[in-house]
């Protein structure tokens, strides 16, 4: 075998699968027969869930994604999620599920395998626009494509009734697409290397030398500030007016009402209205508003739940440390005239608040 082929090895539930269609009982078996080989694993849903992000959330950077990714996970498949390792893509977030990640990498170097790359099996399926689906045992993840763009993924269990709604669709199964040349919009769990890296020493080099030049320019910055400051304390001894008798201490109260009320003043009320304005989703009607500096309360109608969890979870992102977002009030009105919708009240609060 060439060492300079990367071979694909998919892993399954039952072990993994080459390119060769042969299938292996673990990944330490391939790595211990192919020393020195490279290799770029894919891993279906059953070992890497992922979760493509609603565009219309306010997520611009992998940051904002990974931590709404992190919720999503949680409250699906419970407090195992909080420790899957996340990578972001520019619309979703891939979670591995299966164990310590770190563990292939030592697989993998036992038998001096260089790991290339570890990535959602739906990579192997190609970036043509239309729907797609791909099938891995009892799973199936389902892709949808417009104008280049990825717009829909759906990861479910691949049973007649979804079957049968999906029928005109092409089903490919994973194994018979590793031969392929698959698509590079999916994300990598593998950090690859930079290819600048000579470009990198010569800039530190560089760097090294414009900050020893600027050291001595501070030195001699410094010597002539402090000469400076002994000018302008000989000038203030000179020109220092008598001291005026001391004024009366504030009375405590009025401090206290002038110091609230510049509080009040100095508050962004438009940021503070912008941001709940942006975090309200369609169909939500608020009724109420309460909003200060150390938190909110929001009343409304909403004809779904679906609706008032966006908003939980829109506010959830935005709030700042030590402050949580807690649906206080989810009901069904009484009167006959409001019986399409439901009542709700949201808080965000201080993490203690009761």
């Amino acid at each position: 075998m060439s060492r300079s082929r990367t071979e694909r090895l998919l892993l399954t539930a039952d072990g993994a699968v080459d390119a060769h269609g042969k299938t292996w009982p673990a990944f330490a078996a391939w790595c211990a027969a192919h020393p020195g080989a490279r290799v770029a694993l894919l891993a279906g849903p059953d070992r890497m869930h992922s979760l493509r992000v609603p565009d219309d959330l306010p997520l611009p950077g992998d940051a904002e994604r990974l931590a709404y990714a992190r919720l999503q996970f949680t409250h699906y498949f419970g407090a195992a999620a909080q420790s899957w390792p996340l990578t972001a893509w520019q619309h979703g977030v891939c979670a591995w599920c299966d164990g310590e990640l770190g563990a292939l990498s030592v697989t993998a170097a036992e038998h001096r395998v260089r790991l290339t790359s570890l990535r959602p099996s739906w990579a192997l399926l190609p970036a043509d626009d239309g729907d797609a689906g791909l099938l891995e045992g009892e799973l199936l993840t389902w892709l949808r494509r417009r104008d280049g763009r990825l717009v829909e993924l759906q990861q479910r269990h691949a049973d007649d009734e979804l079957l049968q709604q999906l029928q005109g669709t092409r089903l490919v199964r994973a194994d018979a697409l590793l031969a392929g040349t698959g698509n590079d919009e999916a994300p990598d769990f593998i950090e690859q290397p930079s290819h600048a890296r000579p470009l990198i020493w010569a800039w530190a080099a560089t760097a090294a030398g414009a900050c020893a030049l600027v050291a001595l320019q501070a030195q001699g910055q410094q010597d002539e500030a402090r000469r400076l400051r002994e000018q302008a304390a000989v000038l203030d001894r000179i020109t220092r007016p008598t001291a005026a008798a001391p004024a009366p201490p504030p009375n405590p109260a009025a401090r206290n009402r002038a110091w609230a009320a510049a509080q009040q003043l100095d508050t962004d009320w438009a940021a503070l209205w912008a941001g709940v304005e942006r975090a309200l989703p369609p169909g939500l009607q608020l009724t109420a508003l309460d909003l200060d500096r150390q938190g909110m309360r929001v009343e409304g109608q909403a004809a779904e739940a679906d609706g008032v969890t966006r908003l939980v979870d829109r506010l959830t992102l935005t709030a700042s440390a030590g402050q949580e977002v807690v649906l206080t009030r989810l009901q069904r009105p009484d009167a006959a005239a409001d019986a399409g919708g439901l009542r709700f009240e949201v808080q965000r609060r201080s993490g203690g608040a009761r």
